[in-house]
């Protein structure tokens, strides 16, 4: 009879681990996030292809990270940032502003209760809310009706985030999936992609 009740008290205390550990993580966690974009964009036409050199600009951003399942670190990333991104080829710089809208999910994985590390994987999308283009010293509006871009972007977002202290490092990179040009008449296609570096702070 002694065998059983070891087995029994074993796997209560396994299922009440498990429950401890379940109730520690957190259900939403609020973020605010801001660095560096490097983007470029990837041309092509007739054939050919080329990807402009980049442009370093910025992004600002909050968070909300929503737990999606009580046993396991698993979460639902979602916020609203403003981006600059753009692009610089033969005399010609682009400078677009979005206002963009991750959808992700990520995994925390806790290395002894000090540093916590996130892969996340998703898409995103973007509405053009200003920018320019410019040729030599003119200087044009990038989107309406004037401009040569359209306003929606989407893509592919990857990369992962660190986490020490509450403090929040990030690597991340977005591959652009529409085509942006307004009028290109299926001769012509140009994407955005984009390098980021974030620091931030989870509340």
């Amino acid at each position: 009879m002694e065998v059983p009740k070891k087995v029994l008290l074993i796997v209560a205390a396994i299922l009440l681990a498990n429950a401890v550990s379940a109730q520690n993580y957190e259900k939403n966690i609020l973020g605010v996030r801001a660095g560096l974009n490097l983007s470029s964009y990837s041309i092509s036409a007739g054939g050919a292809s080329i990807s402009t050199d980049s442009r370093a600009s910025f992004h600002v951003a909050v968070t909300d990270q929503i737990l999606l399942c009580n046993k396991l670190p698993f979460y639902l990333e979602t916020g609203l940032a403003f981006s600059s991104r753009g692009g610089k080829v033969d005399g010609v710089s682009f400078r677009p502003s979005y206002l963009q809208i991750p959808v992700l999910v990520n995994y925390h994985f806790n290395i002894k209760d000090i540093v916590t590390i996130q892969p996340f994987a998703g898409l995103y999308y973007g509405l053009g809310i200003g920018g320019k283009v410019k040729v030599g010293d003119e200087k044009g509006d990038i989107f309406g009706d004037e401009g040569g871009l359209k306003r929606s972007d989407l893509g592919v977002r990857l990369g992962a985030g660190v986490v020490w202290k509450r403090i929040y490092f990030g690597l991340g990179y977005d591959i652009g999936c529409l085509n942006l040009v307004k009028e290109s008449d299926g001769e012509g296609t140009m994407r955005n992609n984009c390098f980021t570096i974030s620091v931030g702070y989870n509340f």
